[in-house]
């Protein structure tokens, strides 16, 4: 167990910090497939937000239960958030790709927060309503400036939100 949990603390130390990277494609409103300087092609989870899922099953299902809004609603969503991060991150774009505590979800996927030019864009997802706030610690570095974009979101009826607030007419 000791040689699991050092193993572990190495790994994020060797790979903690922020890597050149170019888009390959993006798969959905919060992964896209890319070659990180590093770690080579990969897929990449964006931290600490969710977007609505583009295809119908469990997890949008669960998506649609908790906004209280219908399935189709959900995937509708799910396909614009896909397209609003093609609009910001376009096939062959450079970016720098920012690791956190925890480099892999449990899928294989990297981990990390997506910079392009000086934009977070975990943070312009949850700012457009495309995305809401999905943290697992230990990887909570921009928790707060996510929560505070998420308010904004809502606030002004951006992305999903329109749709939440819109059951109340």
């Amino acid at each position: 167990m000791k040689r699991i949990f050092v193993l572990w603390i190495l790994s994020a130390l060797l790979f903690a910090g922020k890597f050149p990277a170019q888009n390959i494609a993006v798969i959905d409103g919060d992964t896209i497939y890319a070659w990180v300087k590093g770690f080579g092609k990969t897929k990449v989870r964006l931290i600490g937000i969710d977007a609505p899922e583009k295809e119908a099953g469990r997890h949008a299902l669960r998506q649609a239960e908790r906004f209280h809004l219908l399935l189709y609603q959900i995937t509708s969503l799910g396909w614009r958030a896909r397209m609003y991060l093609e609009k910001l991150l376009p096939r062959n774009s450079r970016f720098t790709l920012e690791t956190d505590i925890q480099i892999y979800d449990d899928y294989g996927r990297l981990l990390g927060y997506v910079w392009k030019g000086g934009k977070l864009i975990n943070e312009e997802m949850i700012l457009r309503g495309y995305a809401t706030v999905y943290t697992f610690p230990p990887n909570v570095k921009y928790v707060d400036r996510f929560i505070r974009a998420q308010k904004i979101a809502r606030k002004n009826r951006r992305g999903i939100w329109a749709y939440v607030y819109s059951r109340y007419r």
